[in-house]
């Protein structure tokens, strides 16, 4: 009797997100049948009751198990009155995982909730982590970041949002801890957040996977040459690579960035339509649409990228992040 493949998932969110949450869900649900079974955490901030059956009645159509962890007392011990710049605490919430996922499981699969999983996750899942505390995507942030928190151009930054994660080091190695220490030794303050922190700490134990599984917004907008250029970053993804998982994404990522976010107006994200196709067959398919976000800046920056020569234009986003630099 062959063993069981049983995929372990989870997600932080708070009642703004629950939908976004479901959708992604949705599209795990649909592209994993091959396991046998898929047991997704949530993590809890403060969803309401009533979109909390609407995840149940997802996970129950397609027989799969969810279950909500309530945050507040793992999160209290952040105390977020120390400083913490104003940020949803379910950001923060995906640091406890270690403590708030059975022990049963080895390692869980994080998946932020604006995410759509496009095909079948069996190799990642699979990923050797012998050795390595994280599994995840090089993440496009410049030097002065990096310098902030006692990383240099030749450590690798993984974007936080879809981590493949080895609870039994995150346990064994006391992580949970680390990752509060860290943040009080930066009153609250680290740069880009939990994100940082994760990278901090884990520094010399990530294992770098194909952009495939983290197919974010500034691929589709810029090639690898221009991130290098525009994010002083020494090394980097091959364009091949880029094409590559555009072509055949496994999850795609909708960060914020100069194509906007499927669900809100103005989007030209090249995958919009596939998002919509998912979101409409979701509980919330009457509630989709939501003003665009995007700052000025960014969207005058995004009409300039189409219109201008590109010299200019990477200029002034090199310039924009120093000024950013700055101001942390």
């Amino acid at each position: 009797m062959k063993n069981k493949q049983v995929l372990c998932v989870a997600y932080g969110a708070d009642d703004n997100y629950a939908k976004f949450l479901g959708i992604s869900m949705t599209s795990l649900f649909q592209t994993n049948e091959v396991f046998d079974k898929i047991d997704v955490f949530v993590m809890d901030c403060e969803i309401s009751d009533l979109n909390k059956e609407k995840l149940i009645s997802i996970a129950e159509e397609y027989n799969r198990s969810i279950y909500f962890i309530d945050m507040k007392k793992h999160i209290s011990e952040l105390d977020l009155k120390m400083g913490v710049r104003k940020i949803s605490i379910a950001a923060y919430a995906r640091l406890f995982l270690s403590s708030v996922i059975p022990e049963e499981y080895g390692r869980v699969l994080y998946l932020d909730c604006d995410t759509i999983i496009m095909d079948e996750l069996t190799n990642l899942w699979n990923t050797d982590l012998d050795g390595f505390m994280i599994a995840g995507v090089q993440d496009t942030v410049d030097k002065y970041f990096l310098s902030k928190i006692g990383l240099t151009q030749d450590d690798f930054y993984v974007n936080s949002g879809i981590m493949l994660i080895n609870l039994s080091v995150w346990r064994s190695g006391k992580l949970k801890q680390s990752f509060i220490d860290f943040i009080k030794k930066y009153n609250g303050n680290v740069p880009h957040h939990d994100q940082g922190t994760i990278n901090a700490v884990c520094n010399k134990s990530k294992r770098i996977l194909s952009p495939r599984y983290n197919v974010t917004s500034n691929i589709y907008s810029f090639s690898a040459k221009t991130i290098k250029r525009i994010y002083y970053m020494n090394s980097y993804y091959h364009q091949v690579e880029l094409n590559e998982a555009k072509k055949r994404p496994v999850i795609i990522h909708f960060t914020t960035g100069l194509v906007g976010r499927p669900w809100e107006e103005n989007c030209s994200h090249p995958r919009k339509d596939e998002y919509i196709r998912i979101a409409a067959n979701s509980p919330w398919k009457d509630s989709l649409l939501q003003p665009d976000s995007r700052k000025v800046a960014v969207k005058v920056f995004h009409f300039f990228y189409k219109y201008t020569p590109h010299i200019i234009t990477e200029t002034a986003y090199r310039l924009g992040n120093w000024i950013m630099h700055l101001r942390k």
